[in-house]
């Protein structure tokens, strides 16, 4: 099954876990409920509620599951690029100023 991430929430609930292979990268919003986060290779676990998000670091199987019934979004996480950062940082004359 492919999933469009750009399409909304998600909607889990308890013994129904989403599994994502290979889900380095990827952020996860807890929109509602409580979602609970478990990733193959990562010691312990991670719960998230309304608000809060979680990236994914390790290309091991995650497992994502509402605690009674969540929603969740699901993105790319911003990479961190050094090369942009110090352009930023100390400008390039041939660039336009970053905002």
């Amino acid at each position: 099954m492919k999933i469009d991430f750009r399409s909304g929430e998600l909607c889990l609930t308890n013994n129904q876990p989403l599994r994502l292979a290979k889900a380095r990268g990827l952020r996860v919003a807890c929109t509602a409920g409580v979602i609970w986060i478990t990733v193959n290779g990562v010691a312990g676990d991670t719960f998230l509620s309304p608000g809060q998000s979680h990236t994914i670091t390790c290309n091991g199987l995650a497992l994502i599951e509402g605690i009674g019934e969540g929603k969740i979004h699901i993105d790319q996480a911003p990479r961190f690029s050094l090369f942009k950062w110090l352009r930023c940082r100390f400008g390039d004359p041939l660039i336009a100023p970053c905002r």
